[in-house]
């Protein structure tokens, strides 16, 4: 059974856009013979890294959703470690965006006129 999953790869900064969309194409297609189905692609573009990583202080970003069966995730990992533009990739469990509750409704009255109308002996006061 295939279960959704996310890579985020970071690309040597130097390539061009056509060379960047090449590493793309060779990553899916890679998910692909695997048995996969790419979802989306979404190329970040370039970035500042957050600590130097093989000399580089930026890189190119990309996210790749895809889905494929759990036994290939480990084959696929060992495949883009040898994709040599790639200096960091990282792949995980897609988890779903669960929709955010909706907001109370906004009272027909203002608090104040409601608080105003608790007799004082109900509240402790007076």
């Amino acid at each position: 059974m295939k279960k959704a999953y996310e890579i985020v790869f970071i690309l040597h900064p130097d390539l061009e856009e056509a060379q960047v969309q090449a590493s793309i194409d060779r990553i899916s297609t890679r998910i692909t013979e695997r048995g996969g189905t790419v979802t989306s692609v979404e190329p970040w573009g370039k970035r500042k890294l957050a600590y130097s990583i093989q000399k580089l202080r930026e890189g190119t970003y990309v996210l790749i959703r895809f889905e494929l069966e759990s036994l290939k995730v480990q084959d696929l990992r060992n495949s883009v470690a040898l994709v040599e533009e790639v200096i960091r990739f990282a792949i995980t469990l897609a988890v779903p965006v669960r929709p955010r509750p909706k907001a109370p409704e906004t009272p027909s009255e203002p608090v104040e006129t409601v608080a105003a109308a608790v007799p004082a002996e109900a509240t402790g006061g007076g």
